[in-house]
Order: structure tokens, then sequence, then C-alpha cells
């Protein structure tokens, strides 16, 4: 199954290229409100990607605030081999985040 990021980049290509074609097309049997309305729905999709992709790009930012989150749940915990396998646990998914994004 491909990625949402990657069926919306296709999309957002067909609806550039969509609107390339409508809007220079002189093609007289496609009346000029017909033309507006393909343009302009196209314009409309890829703002609404626009927008979920940056969302998709703050997805990683709520996921590490979380940990950090956690981490200070975490730290009212008494001293010892669980605590401290809690904390250990969510330093290596961090540096994992950290060495995925770098």
């Amino acid at each position: 199954m491909k990625k949402s990021i990657l069926i919306l980049e296709e999309i957002s290509q067909k609806c550039y290229a969509d609107t390339t074609v409508f809007k220079y097309s002189k093609d007289n049997a496609i009346s000029s409100k017909y033309k507006k309305g393909r343009i302009d729905a196209s314009t409309w999709i890829n703002e609404l990607i626009y927008y979920y992709v940056q969302k998709e790009k703050n997805f990683i930012n709520e996921f590490i605030q979380h940990i950090k989150d956690q981490k200070e749940i975490i730290s009212v915990i008494n001293n010892g081999e669980y605590k401290q396998g809690l904390y250990d646990q969510l330093q290596v998914i961090e540096r994992k985040i950290h060495d995925s994004i770098s």
C-alpha cells in the first residue's frame, strides 16, 4: 500500500497538470466557465494537499513532545530499575528519531 503522502503528491501533480491544460487550452468547445471551474477545483485541491502535507510534517514534532511529556510523568516514580527501564527506552526512541530526521 502506498503511503498517504505519495498519493497526495501524485494527486497534486495531476491537479497542476490539469490546471496548466485548462489555463492555456485554445479549445473553443470547452466554455471558459467550465475551464475556470476545473482550474479553481484543482487549485483548491492543491491547497488542501499542502495543508495535509504540512500537518504530516508536524506529526513527528507532536510525537517527540509526547515522549518528553511521558518523561516528565515518570520523573515522579521512585528511582529504581523499572523507572530506569522506562527512561532508557524513551531515550533510545528519542535518539532513533533524531538520527532519522538528521
